[in-house]
């Protein structure tokens, strides 16, 4: 049995690290840039935003750049707090390319964010279930998720199992280090 201590600033802490996962744009020009902004800690600047909104109309740009320049731009409007229209561009990437775990994994963490545990959930398992080099984060997002939903055995779970494919990740460390196991109480003899 597992029993959960929850730190407020732990939550606020976690959920600034849930939107991890990016996609690789291949190429050059304004899609290469905005990965780069993205990459290095944009925190969704509005120039940014429109330099990548930009890169769109690039004529030459393949589709799965294309879908991973919404995906990027869906971050930045996550790092803005503008969950609706990080949303937006992910289920834009997703009508590109729904075969890409890292936007599911970047869906999940914006559905946490608005507070869709279970949606959360399927996006995470979605993208478990296509394979995704981005375990460990996809893990933390559905822990994220259980967390939020009372599931406290099934966060833990998946936050060892995060550990276990990145054993020094410090957000993950510190998740972890909320939990407390407790034995299972034995059955009384009366």
């Amino acid at each position: 049995m597992l029993k959960r201590v929850l730190v407020a600033s732990f939550l606020t802490f976690c959920m600034s690290s849930t939107a991890s996962a990016q996609l690789t744009v291949i190429g050059n020009g304004a899609a290469k840039d905005c990965y780069h902004s993205v990459k290095h800690g944009d925190p969704g600047r509005i120039g940014t935003i429109k330099a990548c909104e930009g890169a769109l109309d690039e004529l030459s740009l393949k589709l799965k750049d294309r879908a991973a320049t919404h995906v990027n731009i869906g971050i930045l409007y996550m790092r803005k707090k503008d969950y609706e229209e990080a949303e937006e561009h992910y289920n834009k990437a997703l009508k590109m390319a729904d075969n890409v775990s890292e936007i599911h994994i970047n869906l999940s963490a914006n559905y946490i964010y608005t507070g869709r545990y279970q949606e959360a959930i399927t996006a995470a398992n979605t993208a478990i279930e296509m394979g995704t080099d981005k375990m460990p984060e996809v893990l933390f997002n559905r822990a994220m998720a259980y967390d939020h939903l009372k599931q406290y055995t099934k966060a833990y779970n998946d936050l060892k199992k995060a550990l276990e494919l990145r054993p020094d990740w410090p957000v993950a460390l510190n998740a972890i280090d909320n939990y407390e196991v407790v034995p299972a109480p034995k059955p009384s003899n009366g």
